[in-house]
């Protein structure tokens, strides 16, 4: 039995966000054509200015063949049974064990006051079960929301340990992430500039565990880059190359590029901001920039002094050369670069 899971869609009051809805339809429009009978959202489905839940009603019951199983996030704690309507909608809005195909799901919703382990002591599912929750995971995961600081519903790896999920499915960080058997799905629709690249759904097979990665065709696809340009003679033609490598790299068809939305950023020092801009343009002018902006070069500063020009490539060779493990808990290799870089020509170039 296949199992479709997604989480943080962040439906908004009114007209505001229709990607949002749209991106849900694409969502229960690809199980209807694959036969999937269960959508699991592990929680934020509504944005916390949304309390008409009329639209999503009206979504739910074109799919009447589809079950959909919601847990509250934090943006949406006071979804209920009593609250939202609709035969094929289900809202665990307390702690539950579900059984799908034989296998049990833990249904954690939100809790401002409580982590995931104190919720989980209550059951007992057997040797292989899902945890479905909504919070921030703590055992090796860097990534936090960016939108919201502070700890959501934490789960703890000793969680893990002392109990054993098969599989667990979390809401709350948008960006999709796979951590060992742990699994954020990710927004299905970008919410902002950050939220960049194709976005997905989970397919999860109940019987073997195994775990697809669906794509959504999205009203709009975000994506954003920096480049570091280091003062020389060839500075444009290398940011040239960069940048069409980072275009090729998106890996996107024609109808993917009309739906694209890029920010570009240019940091670092130059001899000719003027050419720096130029390429840019040129370089991204069949795409089109978020709210019309244009490229960024406001830290991109002045480099003309020959001499610092000297010393920057002969650090910049070194760093080439260093036997160091960049990135993990050491700075990665543009930090120091754009650090050294500072030292030499100072904020200003």
């Amino acid at each position: 039995m296949n199992v479709a899971i997604t989480a943080d869609v962040h439906l908004s009051a009114g007209d505001n966000h229709p990607e949002r809805y749209n991106a849900l339809v694409n969502i229960l429009d690809s199980l209807a054509a694959q036969d999937i009978e269960i959508l699991i959202i592990a929680g934020d489905l509504f944005d916390k200015d949304c309390s008409n839940y009329s639209r999503f009603e009206d979504i739910c019951r074109k799919y009447p063949q589809i079950d959909i199983h919601i847990i509250p996030g934090n943006h949406d704690p006071d979804i209920s049974r009593s609250v939202i309507v609709g035969e094929n909608i289900r809202i665990y809005d307390s702690p539950a064990l579900e059984e799908f195909n034989g296998l049990s799901f833990v249904f954690l919703p939100y809790s401002a006051i409580a982590g995931m382990g104190e919720n989980l002591g209550e059951f007992r599912p057997g040797k292989r079960w899902v945890l479905i929750g909504h919070g921030d995971y703590f055992g090796g995961l860097k990534q936090r929301n960016p939108y919201e600081k502070g700890t959501y519903m934490p789960l703890y790896r000793k969680d893990i340990e002392r109990f054993s999920p098969w599989k667990v499915f979390l809401g709350h960080i948008h960006k999709p992430l796979n951590i060992d058997n742990l699994y954020y799905p990710g927004s299905p629709c970008g919410i902002d500039i950050n939220e960049t690249g194709r976005r997905r759904y989970l397919v999860f097979n109940t019987a073997t565990g195994h775990i697809t990665s669906e794509t959504l065709q999205t009203d709009v696809i975000y994506l954003q880059e920096k480049f570091l340009v280091i003062p020389d003679e060839n500075e444009v033609e290398r940011l040239r190359n960069d940048a069409e490598g980072r275009i090729a790299a998106w890996e996107l068809t024609e109808d993917d590029r009309k739906r694209a939305r890029i920010r570009i950023k240019a940091t670092g020092y130059s001899s000719d901001r003027e050419a720096i801009m130029g390429c840019l343009k040129t370089v991204f002018a069949k795409f089109s920039f978020v709210k019309d902006e244009e490229p960024d070069i406001s830290s991109l500063y002045v480099a003309k002094d020959n001499r610092r020009n000297t010393i920057a490539r002969r650090v910049l060779q070194l760093i080439e050369e260093m036997d160091w493990e960049f990135g993990g808990k050491e700075p990665e290799k543009e930090q120091v670069i754009e650090t050294a870089l500072s030292v030499i020509y100072g904020a200003g170039g």
